[in-house]
């Protein structure tokens, strides 16, 4: 009994010594607002599991203003929402190493990727794929964008006048079609298939590296695969990386047949426009990356490329739902553009819808795909709030709370999209960053727009977007990127043509 005593009493020493920061760390940040810490477990206690952590950072940030600090157990981290200090983070190419959270996905997704790896990594490969998003190229991927969206349509009939859509299931599987389509060159058909494993098991993944994020006992890797957390983590991610394989062996399988190899030096089509050539065929031949460098980017983009715009479409339609005004200037502005001409939309079309742009635009920045990104601190920090951040600790960029700053955004918490119409000359730079800022920002973004223009133009033209009135409150989750807890309360009915 005794030995059993001892055993445990310094099991707790050696766990209390590797989850306490070091004295220097926490002198510095002790002199910046946040809940109190407790030795373990830091001050995760905060996030109570009945509400969800969006709504826990902001009552943080009602209590203690526009930066304060949070202890993961031994890791200091600081949350920042005034633009001026965010600044100094994205604008600088001092730092852009991502914080340890970003390590927490290395069984997933591997550190050799746009998306998680280390500077040094990065730099290589963000410059040797940024031509693969070259907007001439994006440019070509219209037709394959609009023919998708046109199977969202037709699949969603079988939901008119219902209360029970589930819209984001529906986006989702669009989203993940075209990104294989496109950036893969592989037609997945996701859209086609009744039940998908693939996404079921991205939740599961997102869910539970939520859970270990915000349970200090759970970083350690041999903890995480013992409990029941880690092993619906690793039996899903299972299921994520044959996805990945498959997707990798296919399109391998294809250029060997077709001898077809990705050559930069090939000639423009006519009309001057690069040729469409998935991102996947340029990583297998012309970058020299190994087995897993290429299995990373595959499964970074495929995940990233779908899941955030999925996000960003779900909410947006929500936001028309509950704006019927907005949705219908939206669809005036849509059918004067788009049904006017002969054939089909073209690339130019789809650019000119100004309007469909600021309606994206204000709903991303009420509902950011990307709740937050996280960078290490490798040395001091002096920012302009006056605060020090010292070497060893990480600052958490919260898009979701700089976004209803009411210093840049005047009635910051409604939707209102004439706010885009003219750029403020006023308003700092890294206030709207849906897209991150600076040299790390998201490298898909045209695409990214495009793809959402096309998907929610095509949706309006055919349908108007109503809120159910019965549904539950939505309520908003921080994960991998911003979702629900429940399904958005949105139904359709089909739209009568005037």
């Amino acid at each position: 009994m005794w030995l059993f005593v001892v055993v445990i009493f310094v099991l707790f020493l050696y766990i209390y010594k590797i989850t306490s920061p070091s004295r220097r760390i926490y002198e510095f940040a002790e002199k910046i607002p946040g809940p109190k810490y407790y030795p373990i477990i830091g001050s995760t206690r905060v996030f109570n599991q009945k509400k969800s952590n969006i709504e826990i950072v902001k009552e943080l940030y009602q209590e203690y203003g526009p930066i304060f600090r949070i202890w993961i157990a031994n890791k200091a981290i600081f949350v920042l929402s005034d633009p001026d200090d965010i600044e100094v983070f994205l604008s600088s190419t001092k730092y852009l190493d991502k914080s340890f959270s970003y390590r927490l996905l290395d069984s997933w997704l591997g550190d050799t990727n746009l998306l998680t790896s280390n500077a040094d990594i990065w730099r290589s490969h963000r410059k040797l794929l940024t031509p693969s998003f070259h907007f001439k190229i994006v440019e070509k991927a219209v037709p394959m964008m609009f023919r998708n969206a046109k199977i969202l349509c037709d699949k969603l009939e079988a939901e008119i006048d219902q209360s029970a859509l589930n819209v984001e299931k529906y986006v989702e599987k669009s989203t993940l079609d075209i990104i294989g389509e496109i950036a893969m060159g592989i037609k997945l058909n996701t859209l086609s298939s009744v039940n998908n494993d693939y996404l079921d098991s991205i939740k599961v993944l997102s869910t539970s590296l939520l859970n270990r994020f915000l349970s200090p006992w759970l970083q350690s890797e041999i903890m995480f695969k013992i409990s029941k957390s880690g092993r619906d983590y690793f039996s899903n991610l299972k299921v994520i990386k044959d996805q990945g394989q498959k997707v990798i062996q296919e399109r391998k399988k294809l250029l060997q047949e077709n001898h077809k190899v990705f050559d930069e030096n090939d000639e423009d089509d006519d009309d001057g426009r690069k040729k469409l050539k998935p991102f996947l065929d340029f990583i297998l031949t012309q970058a020299n990356f190994n087995d897993t460098e290429i299995e990373n980017e595959v499964q970074a983009f495929m995940f990233a490329g779908h899941d955030t715009t999925k996000s960003a479409i779900s909410f947006c339609l929500y936001c028309l739902a509950s704006h019927p005004e907005i949705q219908d200037k939206a669809v005036k502005e849509i059918r004067e553009t788009l049904l006017n001409g002969a054939g089909e939309p073209t690339y130019n079309d789809f650019l000119s819808l100004k309007y469909v742009e600021n309606v994206i635009k204000e709903s991303m920045r009420l509902y950011s795909p990307v709740p937050f990104i996280s960078r290490k601190i490798d040395q001091d920090v002096q920012l302009p709030s006056g605060y020090v951040l010292p070497a060893g600790s990480y600052a958490d960029i919260s898009i979701f709370l700089t976004h209803r700053n009411d210093k840049y955004f005047e009635e910051p918490n409604k939707f209102i999209p004439e706010r885009f119409e003219e750029r403020d000359s006023k308003r700092n730079p890294y206030a709207y960053i849906p897209f991150s800022a600076g040299p790390r920002n998201c490298i898909g973004q045209k695409f990214a727009m495009l793809e959402m223009r096309i998907i929610i133009a095509m949706l309006l033209l055919k349908y108007r977007f109503k809120i159910d009135e019965n549904a539950d409150p939505v309520i908003i989750e921080s994960s991998l990127v911003l979702r629900t807890r429940n399904k958005l309360p949105v139904k359709i009915e089909r739209r009568k043509i005037e």
